[in-house]
């Protein structure tokens, strides 16, 4: 088990830009390790989530709604996310208190959607000390459509290691969505995240000027901290790459023998069995 020898269990933030798939990932994964007969515990901490799929042990709009906070200050939709989280980071002892109470073998946990409203506001700090630094990474997505041009994969490189190096927390990067990518652009996006001089290459060929010296001088500093992304193709859709989550999960705290039972084809077989019976 994931986390078995530590009172509280590991948590796994899931991170990235607004529509990168963080709520169906939540939902894919939820579902998954129920097949494993894994117990995963979802966290909702975004307030404006219209609707969830999953089903949330714990979910921040029971506390704040962002509909009253937009009423009762007088606020838009953006002003009442940055209040919705400082109003959260008030109750940070009491939301840890109902964290903590709950049992698990491991936590994922829905942050907003827009990914600066929990990178760069210290009411996620303050969480993450609360649930325990030592048992949290992060799970970072990449939005595929953004991936598919070299400056849109090296600015979400970027916003990744600034992320982490934000929260200060272990990251793995993952490309979500990577069904609705062809074969030919996912390979082509997973090189360019093995092999930075090729990235590079790419990034010449779309365009000159300051723009492109610039990104090429950052990854030149990511390879010379060997920050390669270390992509890994994800599809909530299709259940792929889910078995990675918790091999990194392992990796970072301990816990199962084989992360990699349960793949998706597997997952499809009990499904297909269950149909037919």
């Amino acid at each position: 088990m994931v986390g078995q020898d530590s009172g509280t269990p590991p948590v796994l933030f899931v991170v990235g830009t607004a529509g990168a798939g963080k709520s169906s990932l939540v939902t894919s994964f939820q579902r998954w390790s129920r097949f494993l007969e894994t117990d995963v515990i979802a966290v909702n901490l975004d307030p404006g989530a219209e609707r969830v799929h999953y089903d949330a042990e714990f979910d921040v709009r029971d506390l704040i709604s962002l509909t009253e906070v937009m009423t009762e200050y007088d606020l838009g939709p953006n002003g009442a996310q940055i209040l919705a989280a400082d109003l959260l980071a008030s109750q940070a002892g009491d939301v840890a208190e109902q964290l903590h109470a709950l049992t698990g073998e491991m936590m994922i946990v829905d942050t907003p959607g827009q990914v600066e409203l929990f990178a760069f506001r210290e009411a996620s700090n303050h969480l993450i000390e609360v649930l325990g630094r030592d048992q949290s990474a992060i799970i970072y997505l990449f939005d595929p459509m953004l991936s598919r041009s070299p400056s849109g994969f090296v600015s979400q490189m970027l916003l990744s290691s600034i992320v982490e190096f934000r929260l200060g927390l272990p990251t793995k990067n993952f490309l979500s969505k990577s069904d609705l990518l062809d074969p030919d652009e996912l390979e082509k996006i997973l090189e360019w995240s093995e092999r930075l001089e090729i990235l590079e290459m790419a990034l010449y060929d779309e365009a000159g000027g300051q723009r492109t010296e610039f990104a090429i001088n950052q990854l030149r500093l990511m390879q010379q901290f060997a920050q390669s992304p270390g992509l890994t193709p994800l599809s909530s859709e299709l259940e792929e790459g889910l078995a990675d989550i918790l091999t990194f999960a392992q990796a970072m705290f301990g816990g199962m023998n084989d992360a990699r039972d349960g793949f998706a084809s597997d997952i499809e077989h009990e499904k297909d069995v269950d149909d037919f019976v």
